[in-house]
């Protein structure tokens, strides 16, 4: 009998020993699904992860490529801007190369140009002057009426030169040497006219004085010698006016 309780006793703990070893076991189960659970979550995030991971550096890849691409774009454009910049430099290089040989030629041109100018210019002077002094031989030998042709001919052809104001006032010498008042008048008029500031200004009214003197007008000499008076007070010709109390 005592046998048979101490086998009970052995078979009560061995139970109670199983049932807390069941216990455990089913603990430990639980738990290990618990962490097989939470590393299947950490495994499903890192997949996932992993994912965005790979498609970021695809993307990121993508977007390499697309500046790579867009560089290498504007890299090829800024070598053919410079390669036309280079174009354009040896072609304005070589047009302003030409424009220094047209400038030269034509600088050369020009001062041939000037040369042959200045000789024309200094022949032509001559032939005024060797004109004008025929004409001066002729009313100095009192050949009036061919010093006249010749004076006039002189202010007609060469107005620009100052011989042709000389020779306006000449002319009117050889009409008042021939004593021709009436066109000697006209002469002087003609004169003060052209040449209001001429070199040859006070003689002039001067000589129209003796004019209306000759012609007895006296109220036109007194105006016109009252003006040369005004005009040329410090002339030789004022002096004589002033002299012979012609005012």
């Amino acid at each position: 009998m005592k046998r048979n309780m101490v086998l009970s006793i052995f078979a009560v703990c061995a139970l109670v020993s199983l049932m807390g070893c069941t216990n455990i076991t089913m603990l430990r189960t639980k738990e290990l699904k618990a962490v097989q659970a939470r590393v299947d979550s950490l495994n499903t995030e890192i997949t996932i992860a992993q994912r965005k991971l790979i498609e970021e550096q695809k993307t990121q890849s993508e977007i390499l490529r697309l500046i790579r691409a867009d560089q290498q774009v504007r890299f090829n454009e800024l070598d053919r801007k410079v390669s036309n910049l280079e174009g354009n430099l040896s072609e304005n290089q070589y047009r302003l190369s030409k424009i220094d040989e047209k400038t030269a030629e034509f600088n050369k041109k020009l001062d041939a140009k000037l040369v042959a100018d200045s000789i024309a210019a200094n022949s032509r002077t001559a032939e005024i002057e060797k004109l004008f002094q025929i004409a001066m031989g002729d009313f100095n030998a009192g050949r009036y009426d061919i010093s006249f042709s010749g004076f006039s001919d002189l202010a007609t052809q060469f107005p620009e030169s100052p011989l042709a104001q000389e020779s306006e006032y000449w002319m009117a010498e050889c009409r008042y040497a021939k004593k021709e008042y009436a066109e000697a008048e006209k002469e002087y008029l003609n004169y003060f006219k052209k040449y209001p500031q001429g070199s040859k200004m006070c003689v002039s009214l001067y000589k129209l004085g003796l004019v209306y003197d000759k012609q007895g007008k006296d109220k036109s000499k007194t105006m016109v010698w009252k003006k040369l008076v005004e005009q040329c007070p410090d002339s030789q010709e004022s002096q004589v006016v002033k002299a012979q109390g012609g005012l």
